[in-house]
């Protein structure tokens, strides 16, 4: 009975050095970083009319987005501040229709601060790809936590424009059909550690 015992306790008790090996491995405390979107998560362009076809269509509000970043001191991974990137979402090489394509350089997005990144530099507009994109970048000497309340950027979209006001160029020409894109946004820290 007492070989059976121990062996049911050396079974109990790598069972408990596991468990207190896998809650230190959990427990470790990491930065975070985190995007709330908290306006606009379907952005349509109606092209109704000739001269919105010929002009292209500019939404300023179209997607307001929270940031949350917080430090969590680990030595040798500070954060400093942020890049905020975008692309075509899923390698996606164009905007699908119904029937026809478009190239994704016919959408053009731009963040700037709405609330609390005052510090911040936004890129302007830039055109959609396959590639990562940087729109918004930010960085600071002091590092204070983000929060999403509290720190905001605006998404602007336009499509269509044509290059004399430095759009992509005008959708005349296209065939009219029912287009779709899917855009991903990246937010990636900066600063020592990245």
């Amino acid at each position: 009975m007492s070989q059976s015992l121990n062996k049911i306790f050396k079974i109990i008790s790598i069972i408990i050095l596991v468990f207190i090996n896998i809650s230190k491995g959990f427990s470790q405390e990491w930065n975070s970083a985190r995007i709330t979107v908290l306006y606009g998560t379907s952005i349509p362009f109606n092209f109704n009319s000739i001269d919105k076809i010929k002009k292209g269509i500019e939404i300023t509000t179209g997607t307001h987005i929270g940031i949350s970043m917080a430090d969590s001191s680990q030595i040798g991974h500070d954060l400093e501040g942020f890049e905020l990137n975008f692309r075509a979402f899923n390698g996606q090489t164009d905007i699908k229709g119904d029937v026809s394509a478009l190239p994704l350089n016919k959408i053009r997005v731009k963040a700037e601060n709405l609330l609390g990144l005052g510090s911040g530099f936004s890129n302007g507009y830039k055109n959609l790809s396959t590639d990562w994109v940087t729109l918004f970048t930010y960085s600071t000497d002091t590092w204070i936590d983000l929060n999403w309340a509290s720190n905001q950027l605006n998404i602007s979209y336009d499509c269509g424009k044509p290059e004399s006001e430095g759009g992509s160029g005008s959708l005349m020409g296209e065939n009219p059909d029912y287009y779709n894109v899917e855009i991903e946004f990246e937010l990636v820290p900066t600063g020592s550690g990245f």
